[in-house]
């Protein structure tokens, strides 16, 4: 793969810290802008969570920085995983963290989503030291159908996650919080939308909390290098 595929990390954000608290923001939302490029999987955007977490593997893979090595190494397989699903880490300098990640779609039984299994997936991603983490979920779109009492929305997700980070009384200054929400929007076959928010830590400790909106927009699907996905899939079986 290209090195321009690959994501990058300035040096100057790779330690904690908060002296360079904009750029860290500025990484944050690059990483979002890139990481949802090509990230759809090749059906439908509603698609089982097991082709949804495939495609979250591939991206991760993917645009793993130059000098660093990502887990797990293969997206059709869970295997490699580091503390958390996804990480980042560097070759050198003690195999430090870059990047910790956690996926969980919340599924439920007839087509609904809950909240639970996000909020717990989120208390790993609190308790691991990294610059940056990455929480990636599925809230439900209203005009899905008729919310029920389980389903959560993406403002209830924010409206969860605000007061978690201000009572964690174990932040680092410069951690970056990204969180990133694949939506059902049940259109079938629909390009589908993502979208985001994201938080830094400035001091240790407890710390005010004030979300930021990152990106957002339309999913573009796969295209170019379709065939190579589809040759990669019959060659693992």
């Amino acid at each position: 793969m290209s090195d321009d595929c690959k994501f990058k990390i300035p040096e100057s954000c790779r330690e904690f810290g908060k002296g360079n608290l904009d750029e860290r923001l500025e990484v944050a939302r690059s990483f979002i802008k890139t990481f949802v490029e090509k990230v759809a999987p090749l059906k439908s955007v509603d698609d089982s969570d097991k082709a949804w977490t495939q495609a979250i593997r591939r991206r991760f893979i993917e645009i793993c920085p130059e000098g660093c090595y990502a887990l797990p190494s293969d997206p059709l397989r869970s295997k490699g995983e580091y503390l958390v699903d996804y990480t980042w880490s560097e070759e050198k300098n003690g195999k430090r963290v870059l990047l910790a990640g956690e996926s969980e779609w919340g599924s439920g039984r007839y087509g609904r989503i809950h909240w639970t299994p996000v909020e717990d997936d989120f208390e790993k991603i609190l308790a691991i030291k990294a610059p940056f983490k990455v929480l990636i979920f599925s809230s439900i779109c209203k005009p899905y159908g008729t919310m029920q009492e389980t389903d959560f929305s993406f403002d209830y997700a924010k409206d969860r996650i605000k007061p978690s980070l201000e009572n964690y009384g174990h932040h680092i200054p410069g951690e970056v919080y990204i969180f990133i929400d694949f939506p059902q929007t049940g259109i079938p076959g629909g390009n589908g939308i993502f979208r985001s928010f994201i938080w830094s830590a400035t001091k240790f400790g407890k710390d005010e909390v004030k979300l930021e909106d990152g990106p957002g927009g339309d999913l573009i699907r796969p295209t170019e290098f379709e065939a190579d996905w589809k040759l990669h899939k019959e060659v693992r079986g």
